[in-house]
């Protein structure tokens, strides 16, 4: 989501405030909140609420690993590695840094969260007042006003961001705060299927945000130098990417447990055969009534059309820039938001299932490159990250679409591996392809880390 830090810098003004680097940490940190916290994330928390029950923070934490802890960690993985959304993978390869980049751009553009900014508009902004509506017209308007914004530069997106992020910001506050102390609803046990940590950890794919995270490092680092710390040492920046992004994970984290709570809430009133945007609409109509679903609409759709205007942007630009400018920024506008519009119109529930299969293979790849990138330092030979992203890639397709092809007792032998029930099924063969790896690029195999930005495996 676009966004302008400036608007909270007239309640910091003065004497009051510790000093500017407090401040600039502070508003820095909301500033990527923003970022990350497109509308369409509200529907989630509260999905896992009504689904979970009484077993509603086991839920939560699970969704507050895969967002906002993973993510946060992969904006401070990707800015220590040099701050470019390429950085991530490089240990791979050139190639597969790019490779890897576009894919995060297809999913958070006109795969899947572009899509659903439409589509959560309709369901949340237009058919609580206007059921009978079809979604070809919401988002044919939707998209309509999206391109003019986006096909060239517009001070309205900034205005947008300016002021709605707050406002929005605000209506999640009273939401949270009234759940707390008019509860909707009784908590009450819910029957479910399998570990409720790992439930809200794949639930918790579908934001998106640890994708968006290595092509979001770039704003923060760029919004550092903008602040006057581009001269500053290397432990001063870090210090202060990392002050950021634990403001932006506070922000996030009270923001999803207390709708996660509220869903809670709704446990006896709603079931998961409730669409996710019906039980968002539903609880904050009984909250604060009409008028809740009107504040609602309003924001939702405001910032939904935020999000997609720059979500279309960072595509046209990401597109330009790894061509060389061969493929216009303009030509891509129109062709992300053509398709786009085209997938909206299946819906919320069908987008997340389209996604669903998509995110279980690749997230395990982001994670685990966060995971080794930790070390990157400390490890000479490229092979060991080459291994290891194969063998995690390996597991997480045979996982993902095993089933499908008849592969039952293999995939049940995946899943039975330690760390499988918290949903890391991947972690022992990345171990041991890293080792293996480790142990080949000592006997000469393979490039470096003196040698790897000259070119990898691709």
């Amino acid at each position: 989501m676009l966004f302008k830090g400036n608007i909270y810098l007239k309640f910091f003004k003065g004497d009051d405030f510790v000093n500017k680097k407090t401040q600039d940490i502070f508003v820095s940190g909301l500033a990527l909140f923003a970022i990350f916290f497109g509308a369409g994330n509200l529907i989630f928390p509260p999905y896992l609420g009504v689904g979970s029950g009484d077993g509603w923070f086991s839920v939560m934490m699970g969704f507050l690993l895969a967002d906002p802890v993973i993510p946060i960690v992969t904006v401070f993985i990707t800015a220590f590695a040099g701050g470019r959304a390429v950085d991530l993978g490089k240990r791979v390869s050139p190639g597969f840094s790019k490779l890897l980049s576009l894919v995060a751009i297809i999913c958070i553009g006109p795969a899947f969260a572009i899509p659903r900014t439409a589509a959560t508009t309709h369901e949340v902004g237009v058919q609580p007042f206007l059921p009978n509506a079809p979604i070809f017209v919401t988002s044919l308007i939707f998209f309509a006003i999206a391109f003019a914004l986006s096909y060239k530069e517009s001070g309205v997106v900034d205005i947008i961001g300016k002021y709605i992020t707050p406002a929005l910001l605000i209506f999640l506050a009273l939401i949270i705060v009234k759940a707390i102390i008019s509860p909707v609803g009784e908590i009450v046990p819910v029957p479910h299927e399998g570990g409720l940590f790992v439930k809200g950890f794949y639930e918790g794919y579908q934001t998106l945000d640890a994708l968006a995270a290595p092509l979001f490092t770039g704003i923060v680092v760029a919004d550092l130098v903008r602040k006057g710390y581009g001269e500053v040492s290397d432990r001063e920046r870090k210090s202060f990417i990392v002050k950021v992004g634990i403001v932006c994970f506070v922000a996030l984290a009270l923001v999803y447990g207390g709708l996660t709570y509220l869903g809670a809430q709704g446990s006896a009133i709603y079931t998961p055969d409730n669409s996710r945007v019906e039980i968002l609409v539903g609880l904050v109509g009984m909250l604060f009534g009409n008028f809740g679903k009107f504040a609602l609409a309003v924001a939702v759709t405001l910032a939904c059309m935020t999000t997609a205007v720059g979500l279309i942007s960072a595509a046209g630009n990401f597109f330009a820039d790894i061509s060389d400018g061969k493929i216009k920024y303009e030509y891509t506008v129109i062709v992300v938001t053509l398709i786009s519009f085209a997938l909206s119109l299946i819906g919320v529930d069908a987008i997340i299932a389209l996604a669903g299969p998509v995110l279980t293979i690749v997230y395990p790849v982001i994670i685990a490159l966060v995971v080794y990138m930790m070390f990157e330092k400390h490890v000479q030979y490229d092979m060991a990250f080459i291994l290891m992203v194969a063998g995690v890639l390996v597991v997480a397709v045979i996982e993902t679409v095993g089933g499908m092809v008849g592969l039952d007792s293999l995939v049940e032998t995946i899943k039975g591996l330690p760390l499988g029930q918290f949903g890391f099924t991947w972690f022992v063969p990345s171990v041991v392809c890293f080792a293996v790896g480790w142990v080949l690029g000592k006997m000469g195999i393979g490039k470096t880390r003196d040698q790897h930005e000259q070119g990898g495996i691709f």
